[in-house]
């Protein structure tokens, strides 16, 4: 870590206790133990030494008028980072992303052209990576914060800063093991030596990066890469930004001159946005508070309402259009009404009035009754009679179809991965390679040897769709032999029979016999020739 002062729990919880009892040298102390940390880090996010003056300036400050906000003492210095990065949130508000675009700084205290091409690469990894995940690697390995306390100042969980924290830390390791693994490493791994033996020179960004593809999957660079390349001392390579001078002077006359209290009062409004744990609020989370919302907007129905009112207003439209059509109407008389069959639009039915015929005429009747006074037949015969009602005309039904049913066919399960091996039919000279993919899904593998060989490496995990060569050889190449070498792997088992033979050297033939000369003689004999007696 870079050498500023070493501040413990014990000192965060001393310094918590004279700020709160307002001791006239607490600012002092306060500024002398979290300022060079503080400037550092804000240059990070701004890029710039003098907002990040500004805003390590209103941090300070803000955390000596807010000091009650603070629940427990012993998370000052996560709280003090999280006021810092708030301060700078303000001063990029506007800007696209957080951090200016700052060149990279020149690295002339580095010695060697090695280091300086070193230090570069750091700065360009670093660019590389979101500005979370670029937070939680510096305020864990350059700041010595753990994943909770960087967590609470980038308002994740704790599980969230060590995801981020992880993929940034094998970002920047491979990245420069790129570089380092290219010089030194060559001899280790035939993969990264046949990407690198023709190039000459300080490696391209594209190569860089396909060296550091290659090397999260091998697992020889990946041995290599842990013994040579640490992220805490790549991140110290990083020249610190330390605070102007006159900071200093500034923060503590503002903390503790009585003709300043506007302005402090004014800091400390700006910044009094805390959430429940008494850490400020993230900047991504402050257009939710209740100070961001004009009385405008709270009258506004929110968009979660919207659909509710749209609801509603359909409901009560088509309650009143069949109020309308249960009405009577005035022109005709006509009463109508309703009737919805399942599934169906509903059809109206109309029903129309009774209508009064005109009373039959009397009948004459055979006895002369006095005037005035009328029979009861003739009083029954005066009655109306009442006309029968027509048939409501009721529409049959339609028969609905049955819909066929549709069912959801299951979907397969996920193929498992499986290991194919290209076995050679022999090995030349005792050395030779298999050739290994992985397909359907990732899978991990071993390698056992018999019959005199060896394999390098003897396990190992591929990607889906990955391949990767082995070397295999013999152990007395001297000698012809046969042996075998087994894989194993959750997606099957697999063996090669592999044989070598060793060069015979030629032996010349012998030389043949020359042919028997004839002697000459004076006459040929005819006569068999007698075989000496032997006495």
């Amino acid at each position: 870590m870079p050498g500023w002062p070493a501040v413990g729990r014990t000192d965060d919880q001393q310094l918590v206790e004279a700020l709160r009892r307002a001791d006239a040298t607490a600012p002092a102390s306060l500024y002398d133990s979290y300022a060079e940390r503080l400037s550092d880090y804000a240059h990070s996010l701004l890029g710039d030494r003098e907002r990040a003056a500004e805003a390590v300036h209103a941090a300070l400050v803000t955390a000596h008028g807010c000091i009650e906000r603070l629940r427990e003492p012993g998370r000052l210095r996560p709280w003090l980072y999280a006021l810092t990065r708030s301060r700078c949130a303000v001063r990029t508000r506007g800007s696209q992303g957080s951090r200016s675009t700052a060149a990279a700084p020149a690295y002339d205290d580095h010695d060697t052209p090695e280091e300086r091409e070193l230090a570069a690469l750091v700065h360009e990894a670093l660019a590389e990576l979101s500005g979370q995940e670029r937070e939680a690697l510096e305020l864990s390995l350059r700041h010595d914060l753990s994943t909770a306390e960087a967590g609470a100042v980038l308002g994740l969980s704790s599980r969230q800063a060590t995801t981020r924290l992880g993929h940034a830390r094998e970002h920047l390791e491979n990245s420069a093991a790129a570089v380092i693994l290219a010089k030194v490493g060559r001899a280790h791994c035939p993969d990264l030596s046949a990407m690198v033996d023709s190039w000459e020179g300080p490696l391209t960004t594209i190569l860089r990066r396909r060296l550091s593809s290659h090397i999260s999957r091998c697992e020889v660079c990946l041995e290599r890469r842990e013994r040579h390349v640490s992220a805490g001392r790549l991140l110290d390579m990083v020249p610190v930004a330390f605070p102007p001078l006159s900071l200093r002077r500034r923060v503590i006359e503002t903390c503790v001159n009585p003709d300043l209290a506007a302005a402090r009062a004014s800091i400390v409004e700006a910044g009094d946005r805390f959430d429940r744990t008494g850490f400020p609020a993230p900047a991504e989370r402050r257009g939710k508070g209740r100070r961001s919302i004009s009385p405008a907007q709270r009258r506004r129905p929110s968009r979660r309402t919207a659909p509710v009112v749209a609801a509603v207003a359909c409901v009560l439209a088509a309650a009143g259009a069949v109020a309308v059509i249960a009405g009577q109407n005035a022109s005709d008389g006509r009463v109508t009404r309703a009737e919805a069959a399942p599934d169906r639009v509903p059809a109206l039915i109309t029903l129309e009035p009774e209508q009064e015929s005109p009373p039959p005429d009397p009948a004459p009747s055979p006895t002369a009754t006095p005037a005035g006074e009328r029979s009861e037949e003739d009083r029954k015969a005066s009655l109306p009679v009442p006309t029968p009602r027509p048939a409501r005309s009721v529409p049959a039904r339609r028969p609905v179809p049955d819909r066929p049913r549709t069912t959801r066919t299951p979907a397969p399960p996920p193929s498992a991965g499986r290991l194919a091996v290209t076995c050679p039919a022999d090995i030349g000279e005792g050395a030779g390679t298999i050739q290994l993919s992985a397909r359907n899904a990732a899978v991990s593998w071993s390698a056992t040897t018999s019959g005199g060989l060896n394999v390098h490496p003897q396990r190992g995990q591929l990607k889906a769709g990955a391949k990767s060569v082995i070397w295999v050889t013999a152990a007395d190449p001297g000698e012809s032999g046969s042996g075998r070498v087994a894989f194993k792997s959750a997606g099957g088992n697999s063996n090669c029979a592999i044989s070598w033979e060793t060069a015979e050297q030629e032996v010349p033939d012998p030389p043949e016999d020359p042919p028997p000369t004839p002697t000459p003689t004076s006459a040929p004999s005819t006569a068999p020739s007698a075989e000496p007696e032997t006495t």
